[in-house]
C-alpha cells in the first residue's frame, strides 16, 4: 500500500504493521509526475518518505529547501516563463518548496513547508509539521495546527476528535498536557509549546480551513484566528477552551 499527499502519523503506521500491513510513504508532486521518492517494499523507515527513485536526483539547498531533478522533471510551465523561472533553479532543479532533511543512508524526511515556517518573538524559526505530527499520537487530536508569529513560544489549536467531543473537558486536558510533556523535551527551547487551544468548530472545506485534499490551510486560519492569540496566550489555563 503506497500513500502520499500528507505524511501519516507514526503511531498509525505503527499500528497497521502490527497487522502485518507496511504502508510505503512516498513523494512526488505534478511537476515531476509524482515521480521522486518512496519507501522501499519490505525496508520502509517511518517517518520518511522513502529514497529517491531510479532517474532522480534530490538536494537541499541553503534554506533548507528540497530540489529535485531528473527524466521525470517538467521542463516549465507552459506560456508562463515568469513562474517557471521562479519555480526551477539554473540547473534544472525543481524547488519543491518543501524543507527535508536527508539521513546517512538517503532516506528523506519532510519537515516542513518553507512557506509555513515562522518566526517567534525571540526572532527564532519554528517549523510547525514535525511537531503537529508529534502532537497527533494523542488520540483526542482530530486537527492541529501550531501557530505563534511574533508570539514569546508557540500554541497549538486543535480540533478535537468525536471521541474527544464526548469526553469530559477535565480528561482531555489532562490528556493534552500529558502530551506537551511528553513532546516539549524533545523540541528546543524556542519551539516548546504553551498553550493548546480546543476549537469550537471542526476545520472543513466548506468552511474554507481544509484543502480539496484535506490539508490545513495555514493562511486562512491565521487571519480568521490571529485577533485571539493575545487572550488564549495570557490565559491562565494550560488548556484553553475557544
Amino acid at each position: 500500500v503506497i500513500s502520499g499527499a500528507a505524511p501519516i502519523a507514526p503511531s498509525l503506521l505503527e499500528w497497521y504493521q502490527k497487522l502485518g500491513l507496511d504502508i510505503q510513504e512516498a513523494y512526488g508532486m505534478t511537476e515531476n509526475a509524482a515521480y521522486s521518492h518512496s519507501n522501499p517494499k519490505g525496508n520502509c523507515k517511518i517517518g520518511t518518505v522513502g529514497t529517491v527513485m531510479p532517474g532522480m536526483d534530490c538536494k537541499i539547498s541553503d534554506i533548507g529547501e528540497l530540489l529535485v531533478n531528473g527524466k521525470a522533471t517538467m521542463i516549465g510551465y507552459y506560456k508562463e516563463p515568469v513562474k517557471t523561472a521562479e519555480t526551477m533553479t539554473e540547473d534544472g532543479y525543481l524547488r519543491t518548496g518543501d524543507q527535508g532533511e536527508i539521513d546517512p543512508n538517503g532516506y528523506l524526511k519532510i519537515t516542513g513547508r518553507v512557506k509555513d515556517i515562522f518566526k517567534t518573538a525571540k526572532a527564532k524559526y519554528v517549523a510547525p509539521s514535525p511537531i503537529e505530527l508529534k502532537l497527533s499520537r494523542n488520540p483526542f487530536i482530530e486537527q492541529v495546527c501550531v501557530v505563534g508569529t511574533g508570539m514569546p513560544q508557540p500554541m497549538a489549536m486543535i480540533v478535537l476528535t468525536e471521541e474527544g467531543m464526548r469526553t469530559d473537558k477535565s480528561e482531555v486536558g489532562d490528556s493534552l498536557q500529558e502530551t506537551f510533556a511528553e513532546v516539549n523535551p524533545t523540541l528546543a527551547k524556542h519551539e516548546k509549546l504553551k498553550k493548546a487551544i480546543i476549537m469550537k468548530e471542526p476545520w472543513t472545506v466548506e468552511n474554507e480551513m481544509l484543502t480539496p485534499s484535506l490539508k490545513i490551510k495555514r493562511n486562512p486560519l491565521e487571519k480568521k484566528f490571529s485577533p485571539n492569540y493575545d487572550k488564549w496566550y495570557e490565559d491562565k489555563d494550560p488548556v484553553v477552551w475557544s
